[in-house]
């Protein structure tokens, strides 16, 4: 795992975050994308970071709520049943699919 690379993400989901925070409220094509973009990056960094790390399993929770966020149930669902099957922790799982929920 590159560190460089890591910090660059961390930045893009910081200002994605407040991009995609700033539109919330408009449930607009605008904000759908912001948050969607959010959970692509939060998926970058669970690539480079394992579940067992607390970045990590951040970036899962952060991946799977963004897309929800997004409307994109399916994206959600997908990442969720992904790190489940990738190593996530019983505790982990679980906080996944508590996202996946209305």
């Amino acid at each position: 795992m590159s560190q460089d690379r890591l910090n660059e993400l961390n930045q893009h989901v910081s200002e994605a975050i407040y991009a995609a925070e700033r539109t919330a409220d408009q449930n607009s094509v605008e904000a759908k994308e912001a948050y969607l973009k959010v959970s692509r990056l939060e998926e970058q960094i669970a690539e480079l970071v394992p579940a067992s790390n607390v970045q990590g399993a951040i970036a899962r929770r952060g991946a799977v709520r963004a897309a929800m966020n997004a409307g994109d149930e399916r994206r959600a669902i997908g990442l969720a049943a992904t790190y489940a099957r990738a190593g996530a922790d019983e505790t982990l799982t679980r906080e996944l699919q508590e996202l996946l929920k209305p």
